[in-house]
This record gives C-alpha cells, structure tokens and sequence, in this order.
C-alpha cells in the first residue's frame, strides 16, 4: 500500500497542482459520456477548476499525494443562491441542445446557502485503497459545515462513474444534479 497523504489547498492553492487530475477526470467523462461528447470534449481545467476555484466566495480543495504526487482530488464551493444566480448559467450549457430550463430545481426556494460537490477524482492505479472515500468524507464534512447551508448539490457529468459511491452518503441532504 502506498503512503498517502492529504492536503487542504483550500486558501491559496495552489490549484494547479490538479491540473492534471483534472484533465483526466474530464477525458474520463468525455470517453464514457453518453450525451453531449461535444460539450464534454470542451472541458479542461482551464475552463472548469480553475475558474470555478478562483472564483468561489467559499471553497473546499482537497487533494492526496503519494510522496509528492497528486493522485486524488476533491473540489467543493458554496455560495448564496438568489433569484438571479437561480437562473444563471455557465457558458457550456447554452451548447446543449434540449436546454430548456435552469440549473436548479424550479422548486428551489431561494435566497439560500447552497454548497456543491463538483469534481471527485482518483487516478486509477490508487482506486480500491480508500482514497476516494476519504476524499468523500472530508468533502460532505465540509459541505455541511457550511454557515447556513440549506443544500447540497453533487453535480454528476453523464461520462461519471462514481455513482455508486455518491449514494453511500446521506441522500436526505444531498440533491443530484446531472451536468453535461
């Protein structure tokens, strides 16, 4: 078994050391993705943890290491949803072609503290050692630690297969949410 480690990169980063696990988390999804190839092949940490790292009011960037390589990562944001943000969406989402709707739920009462989980990753030769359960842990530990959060989101791409380890949580305080 490998000696990992963990760190929280949460204040400062930096967030490029998951470049690459971001990168291959969204090659994953676009390799197994069912709907919206086009959209899925766009995505990149570029695009997608970056931005959405720097960006968060409040965010949770946990990452294993063996010895000095990143070899797992989870990345979690909360923020206040207000009728406007409700309504509010990230660019990729104008590309797929159904769109009929919002992010949210419809019946989601808002103003609300909202935390979402939105990138879960473990590179294969390190699955089935627990890192992925530690790395869920301490991301739903920080996602209901939130002050005032009312929910939780686990956005989900079609191309994910973590599914199964998604549902071992507490659903009653979680909401599922599908993404590209």
């Amino acid at each position: 078994m490998n000696n990992i480690t963990y760190k929280d990169l949460s204040v400062e980063g930096p967030v490029e050391e998951c470049r690459d696990l971001c990168n291959a988390l969204m090659q994953l999804q676009t390799d197994r993705g069912v709907k919206y190839k086009k959209i899925l092949e766009s995505m990149d940490f570029e695009n997608r943890l970056k931005p959405a790292f720097n960006g968060a009011k409040k965010r949770f960037l946990y990452v294993a290491y063996d010895r000095d390589k990143p070899v797992g990562y989870i990345f979690c944001e909360a923020d206040t949803v207000t009728e406007e943000t409700k309504k509010a969406r990230p660019g990729w989402a104008d590309l797929i072609p159904e769109n009929t709707g919002e992010l949210y739920p419809s019946n989601l009462v808002v103003p609300a503290v909202a935390s979402h989980l939105n990138n879960l990753y473990v590179l294969p030769e390190y699955r089935e050692q627990h890192i992925g359960s530690e790395l869920m842990d301490k991301g739903m530990e920080w996602l209901r630690s939130v002050p005032d959060v009312r929910y939780i989101f686990v956005h989900v791409s079609n191309g994910n297969n973590a599914g199964s380890l998604y549902e071992k949580y507490d659903s009653s305080t979680a909401t599922k949410s599908m993404t590209a």
